[in-house]
């Protein structure tokens, strides 16, 4: 009866087939090899554990053998003495013969040559001789024909070579042989080589000694696994070991954490039989994984607990290790003891979009001729999205064939209404997981919002009682929103989900309208409807040519019970308006006419009132109405150009922020300021008629923040009253000052952390600046009166920005040195003359601006000694100067055996030097002359600003006579339509007095 082998369990399938004389090596060289082959996460069969107890060699190992994907015939001095091995290569070599290259043998020569194997020498023909007296001719034939065929591959002599050292060098080809870590990429991919290179830069595998987490967050479908996935191929052949685990949340929902776990230690090596729960598998990543270096990529996280359970920490890995995790949320892990990187997926460009989309629509690279306008439509639709680019370019490709220009026009059109089902799911994951809150405020944000300034939209929020601040992190860190200069921004594609899954509240609930709407003719139409109305929690009306007849009156609005936000554009209200809108808490009325049609429109809890860009002036008759709400706290009045003088506000007293930018008639504001004890924000900028700042507002230790910077310079700007130094609490004061010194009590702000003094007009600053000790960004923009800066900046100790640019300033004084905390220094078109020395102490400085600086003659050659994250920007004048900084002094040549190469030669070098200094002082005269055009040019270039800054201004004033000139229409049409009325009356009663 034939020995008896154990067999490997039906549902194993290996890469690696070991092939050996068990008596020579299993105790050594093939125990070695097999442990470093499982380590390395490959499957390898070998026969002493493989079968089981019970079963004949036969189809067990032959079934092993056609599985596997590279043989290992592991020669040795007794190989051919045993029928099972040479059986076994016999079949190794016919199922490679058979695989048309996909299978390969690696044969190790252990104590043999490659000639034994050949059968060239009396080791193997011996044994085989021996065979032919129990086997047939032909199955002894076979053995030599395999023998020979095995020996004529290239393989690893082994001699002297170390176990271990052999092991490393052979896992790393059988690794490369079989690629079994790298992941399927669609062929369709479009590379994005910057972001895999920004990506591998993170990773710093250069730095083998640290374990380094990288976090690659953004919205779904943007591409986050795709990149994992290239890199990971790309690297995978560096490590010890690797592992990506794909859609880690719906794994974790469908199979547990354990099962992750699992695969985790399977794909790289180690048994995980034993895991029962996931405290086993903690324990057993923690330890088994200690002296391996690894990479593992997690995708698709979305609970941090699931991190710490894959993941947890440092230690748990090998040094060199590499962790990449992908999410949806932006806030990143603590990594205990190692470094994390933080990554953001960015939409593709549009040319990687169009490239991606004509793939999938068109099979090629580019799309034909005749389609290229409807796909370069589709692919501003979808935001370069791959996910969506790869769906609706898929669903595209029939009616392309089909040459359906008709179809595509339909499918364009529904997309700019709807998302692709496929797309929107995917998306809805991250909408589905927040809380009810979260879920309101990315709706709100969704439907009216985008580009929008986030403050007004959370004052409104915390009067419903939410908790915005905390909401909108949810939603940044879930990559739904963004958050740029303070302004909310989605990807298209979200904003459509959103408006998509309030369009479907109609059909959820047939004859309800929406919560929320924001197109014109869903607006008009549930005005002029009866039901419904209490649903509507936010309401847009856009401007369009009818707006300026469009009067709202109280039979329209008084159903309304629950409405919170109105925005109208030229509309007007009409008629009595008692107890209308009694929840309405943010009002936002554009381009309305200067006369107010309502009356009793008294709106008890308006929080933010928007009347922007109307022709509305101090005597408005809606001041006592709407104007002077009791809760108000946020009062917009921007481009209100017929207003010379704010209204009394002595009622608001709640009011926190007033905004009167680009009023451009604005010449005070009234002393009811001082009343608003609550104010925080005032924003006066653009307005070129105000003079000065009240003192009254001195007096409200809450102000925060002051904007008056003038947008040009054309005429006298403010002055800041000598009290300014009261307002304990000012940190940031942006204004535009007249001539003069500003007061000394300037400097006693000591929470002033921004001062930008930007086109204004004064000649110096107050020594008493040196007292703005928490003050981080200092500008003086345009300021060309001012030529020095005080001494006494020393004691700027928080600066970290000074801006100077096309400024007056000849010199950095040198007591810039203390400013230890200075990071960038803007001198960008000023007359900067020269730079102090002791600039190479500002050890933080990373950006150094001197482009346009055609005074600047030189740049001392301590700039060196600055740390090398150092930016210095300049153009090409600046950049000889800085090529000085490497300039040697001119020695005398030598020939290589160290003598003067001046004997012989005295005439030749004479005639040289003298060369070399006309050459030179031509120069100069061409640089001077050169940085006297540099000069001119740059104060054209100066002038040039004014004018333009003059113009804009004039196209203000420009714009708020048609906006009047348009009312002034409208009212005389109105007056019209009268005069034509009291004709008719007048006929009508001339007829009466006939009869």
């Amino acid at each position: 009866m034939a020995p008896k082998r154990k067999r490997a369990s039906p549902a194993t399938s290996y890469q690696v087939f070991l092939n050996f004389r068990g008596p020579d090596t299993r105790q050594g060289l093939t125990d070695v090899l097999y442990h470093a082959l499982v380590d390395a996460g490959i499957r390898v069969f070998r026969d002493n554990e493989e079968i089981r107890k019970g079963e004949y060699i036969g189809d067990e190992i032959l079934r092993a053998i056609e599985d596997s994907r590279i043989f290992v015939p592991i020669f040795s001095r007794t190989y051919a003495s045993s029928k099972w091995c040479l059986i076994e290569l016999a079949k190794m070599v016919e199922s490679k013969e058979k695989s048309s290259g996909s299978k390969r043998i690696l044969p190790i020569f252990y104590d043999v040559s490659v000639n034994d194997v050949k059968l060239k020498t009396e080791l193997y023909t011996e044994a085989l001789s021996i065979h032919r007296e129990k086997f047939s001719p032909n199955t002894v034939q076979q053995w030599e024909k395999a023998l020979r065929e095995a020996g004529k591959i290239k393989g690893w002599e082994l001699k002297d070579k170390g176990h271990a050292e052999f092991a490393k060098e052979f896992v790393r080809k059988v690794s490369v042989e079989l690629k079994v870590k790298k992941k399927y990429v669609t062929g369709s991919l479009v590379e994005r080589i910057d972001e895999q290179d920004a990506l591998i830069s993170l990773l710093d595998l250069k730095s083998s000694h640290d374990v380094r987490l990288v976090w690659i967050h953004g919205m779904g479908g943007i591409g986050k696994t795709t990149l994992a996935k290239a890199v990971f191929n790309r690297l995978c052949d560096h490590f010890d070991g690797c592992c990506f685990l794909l859609d880690v949340r719906e794994t974790t929902k469908r199979k547990g954490i354990e099962h992750l776990q699992r695969q985790l230690l399977q794909d790289l090596g180690v048994k995980s039989a034993d895991i029962t729960d996931e405290n086993d598998g903690i324990w057993m990543i923690s330890k088994k994984l200690q002296s391996r270096k690894v990479l593992v990529v997690l995708d698709d996280v979305y609970d941090l607990e699931q991190i710490g359970k894959l993941a947890g920490e440092v230690g748990w890995f090998g040094e060199g290790s590499r962790i990449i995790i992908t999410s949806r949320n932006k806030k990143a892990p603590v990594f205990e003891g190692g470094r994390v990187e933080i990554l953001e997926a960015e939409p593709m460009k549009f040319e990687e979009s169009l490239l991606l989309f004509s793939r999938h629509a068109f099979g090629k690279e580019n799309p034909p001729e005749d389609f290229c306008d409807l796909s370069e439509e589709v692919v501003r639709i979808t935001g370069g999205l791959p996910l969506a680019l790869e769906i609706v370019g898929s669903q595209l490709r029939t009616s392309y064939e089909h040459r359906d220009r008709v179809h595509w026009n339909h499918l364009i059109g529904t997309l700019q209404k709807i998302p692709a089902k496929k797309v929107q799911d995917r998306l809805k994951i991250s909408y589905d997981a927040l809380d009810w809150e979260a879920k309101k405020i990315f709706l709100d944000i969704a439907c009216f919002f985008i580009n929008e300034e986030k403050t007004k939209a959370i004052y409104m929020w915390q009067s419903c009682g939410f908790e915005p601040y905390l909401a909108v992190k949810e939603l940044v860190d879930a990559s739904l929103i963004k958050l740029a200069d303070e302004k909310f921004s989605m990807h298209d594609q979200l904003r459509d989900l959103g408006r998509k899954i309030v369009h479907d509240e109609r059909s959820k609930n047939p004859g309800r309208p929406c919560s929320r709407i924001w197109m014109q003719e869903d607006a008009l139409k549930v005005l002029k409807e009866e039901e419904g109305k209490k649903y509507v929690e936010m309401l847009s009306l856009p401007y369009n040519e009818h707006s300026e007849d469009c009067a709202l009156t109280k039979q329209e609005l008084k159903s309304f019970k629950n409405l919170r936000f109105l925005s109208l554009y030229g509309s007007n209200f009409s008629g009595d308006l008692e107890h209308v809108l009694p929840k309405l808490i943010w009002l936002s009325w554009h381009g309305f006419p200067h006369i107010f049609q309502g009356t009793n429109l008294y709106l008890k809890n308006l929080v933010v009132l928007e009347l922007s860009g109307s022709l509305i002036s101090e005597t408005w008759k809606g001041w006592c109405q709407i104007g002077m709400c009791k809760e108000l706290k946020v009062l917009d009045l921007r481009s209100c150009h017929r207003l010379t003088k704010t209204p009394d506000l002595s009622v608001c007293t709640k009011l926190e922020r007033l905004i009167l930018r680009d009023c451009m008639n604005l010449v005070e504001i009234d002393h009811s300021v001082g009343t608003l004890k609550c104010l925080k924000y005032l924003n006066a900028s653009g307005c070129p008629y105000l003079r000065d700042i009240p003192e009254e507002i001195c007096s409200l230790d809450g102000v925060e923040e002051i904007v008056m910077v003038a947008k040009g310079n054309f005429q006298d700007i403010l002055k800041l009253p000598d009290s300014i130094g009261r307002l304990s609490r000012l940190k940031h004061l942006s204004v535009s000052l007249g001539r003069g010194t500003p007061p000394n009590s300037l400097g006693y702000l000591k929470s002033l952390a921004k001062l930008d003094l930007s086109w204004s007009k004064m000649a110096e600053l107050p020594k008493s600046i040196g007292g703005l000790v928490k003050l981080e960004y200092l500008s003086l923009h345009f300021c060309r009166g001012i030529t020095e800066l005080p001494d006494s900046i020393r004691y700027l100790k928080s600066l970290a920005v000074l801006d100077i640019s096309m400024s007056g300033i000849t010199r950095l004084p040198s007591t810039v040195e203390y400013l230890q905390e200075l990071k960038v220094i803007n001198m960008r078109g000023s007359v900067i003359q020269s730079i102090p020395r002791s600039i190479r102490k500002l050890k933080k400085l990373e950006k150094l601006d001197i482009q346009y600086c055609y005074r600047l003659r030189n740049i001392p050659s301590e700039i060196e000694g600055l740390p090398s994250l150092l930016t210095v920007s300049c153009s090409a004048p600046e950049i000889d100067s800085v090529a000085s900084l490497v300039d040697k002094d001119e020695g005398w040549p030598t020939t290589e055996d160290g003598s003067d190469w001046l004997i012989g030669n005295e005439m030749k070098w004479e005639h040289m030097i003298s060369n070399r200094k006309s050459a030179r002082q031509s120069r100069m005269r061409k640089q001077k002359y050169l940085d006297d055009l540099m000069a001119m040019a740059s104060e054209l270039r100066v002038e040039n600003g004014r004018l333009a800054e003059f113009l804009g201004v004039i196209v203000h004033l420009y714009d708020a006579m048609e906006v009047e000139n348009m009312v002034l229409r409208a009212r005389a049409a109105e007056f019209s339509d009268r005069l034509r009325v009291l004709n008719d009356d007048d006929y009508i009663g001339g007829l009466s007095d006939v009869y």
